[in-house]
């Protein structure tokens, strides 16, 4: 629920323009980079004072609509960034991933990166991009709480 508020929030906001650990070092930007402004895509950057509330300092999130070469690479780059990061969660279907969370190792000992997908039964690709002084535990409150 909180993650569909900040999702909900996030089209009532500008687009953040600070550069991010995300930007530079991990494969999934190209997703955001390569998806965000095409049709039946919705992205959401958020990176502002809202955000200070949830010890948060980026969010990113994507949700691609029925577009199988989008899930495959989607899926190549998070087997490139799960490598080396906690795996919290992590579901396959019949060897596919469909749903994961992944905690990153950040470049600063305070910072905390994670990654969330999930791909429902009609194919919607969900990608998030999470950082900030949050820890896995309170984040998951966040998110399945409310």
């Amino acid at each position: 629920m909180a993650a569909m508020v900040l999702l909900l929030l996030g089209l009532l906001l500008p687009t953040g323009g600070n550069a991010t650990e995300m930007q530079t070092d991990l494969r999934i930007n190209e997703v955001f980079q390569r998806y965000g402004r095409q049709r039946n895509v919705t992205m959401v950057e958020l990176s502002n004072e809202m955000l200070e509330t949830y010890n948060l300092t980026h969010y990113k999130s994507i949700v691609i609509k029925n577009n199988p070469a989008a899930l495959q690479f989607v899926r190549q780059c998070l087997e490139v960034d799960q490598q080396g990061a906690k795996k919290i969660k992590e579901v396959t279907d019949n060897g596919l991933l469909v749903s994961s969370y992944y905690q990153l190792p950040g470049t600063r000992a305070d910072l905390n990166r994670f990654i969330l997908f999930k791909v429902n039964e009609k194919g919607e690709i969900t990608l998030v991009y999470i950082e900030g002084e949050i820890d896995s535990e309170d984040l998951i409150t966040i998110l399945f709480t409310n």
